[in-house]
């Protein structure tokens, strides 16, 4: 059987999370003739590598310098060939069922992205899309507890966070590929806005739920305030966005030391 999607999940220096992260994809993604999963590697040294090789169930594209996570992802893309690509952080946890739902959505030919419902291991909400408009985004329900009834409906949105993103690759010769000058950050904000400038939806998927360890493959803040301010100034300008125009994306943010999002 063919397989029908490509599941991607970018790693650097992310070694037990990886492991746990793949271990979850392959319990939960269905039967394994119906996916094929890649790890793109940006030149890990911790033992990801190893890992990565140990897994006959896993492609692995290793590259011999950090790339930046746009490019692997690109790396990912072109490597398969299955109509559906799904694109994980290696802080994820797919739950079972994670999968029909957000594929079921892809068949809808105005959609082009769509994102499940994030939650943090402690039960908050870190994933609900990017309601409002490009000049007043609003991210719905961050750090709030995770009740069921909070966004249980179906919502088109202005994006959704990319720790675990949906999309077709019938639609990449029109909407291309990741923008390769993000290396960390806004890549897949620039991906939503290009899709929504294209006439296409980007779904928030809420019977799909995944766990999101926010910023686990990254607890470096510095580093990632660097990443964070060189990528929102090059998507200001491409997309002609004002000074506060648009609100910090919420997997900028971090985990207190209590498990909350802050």
């Amino acid at each position: 059987m063919k397989e029908t999607v490509d599941l991607i999940v970018v790693n650097f220096n992310t070694k037990k999370l990886l492991a746990a992260c793949l271990d979850s994809l392959r319990r939960f993604s269905g039967a394994p003739d119906t996916y094929r999963l890649w790890v793109v590697d940006n030149a890990s040294t911790d033992g990801s590598v190893t890992l990565i090789r140990s897994l006959p169930w896993v492609t692995g594209i290793f590259n011999r310098e950090n790339r930046g996570y746009a490019t692997a992802c690109n790396q990912g893309i072109k490597a398969g060939n299955a109509p559906y690509i799904f694109i994980l952080n290696s802080d994820t946890l797919v739950t079972e069922g994670w999968l029909p739902p957000l594929i079921a959505a892809l068949q809808d030919p105005a959609v082009a992205v769509v994102g499940p419902r994030l939650v943090s291991p402690d039960g908050y909400l870190v994933g609900a899309g990017v309601v409002g408009t490009e000049t007043a985004p609003i991210i719905r329900g961050w750090g709030v507890p995770d009740d069921p009834a909070l966004f249980a409906e179906p919502t088109a949105c202005l994006s959704i966070c990319g720790a675990c993103l949906g999309l077709k690759r019938a639609l990449l010769p029109e909407l291309g590929y990741f923008d390769e000058n993000y290396f960390h950050y806004f890549e897949e904000t620039d991906y939503c806005y290009n899709a929504r400038r294209h006439g296409y939806k980007v779904l928030y998927v809420p019977t799909s739920r995944v766990i999101h360890l926010v910023n686990g493959s990254c607890r470096n803040r510095r580093r990632l305030a660097a990443y964070f301010r060189q990528s929102k100034a090059y998507f200001d300008r491409k997309w002609q966005i004002g000074e506060g125009d648009h609100e910090q994306p919420a997997k900028t943010a971090v985990l207190g030391d209590d498990g909350r999002p802050e």
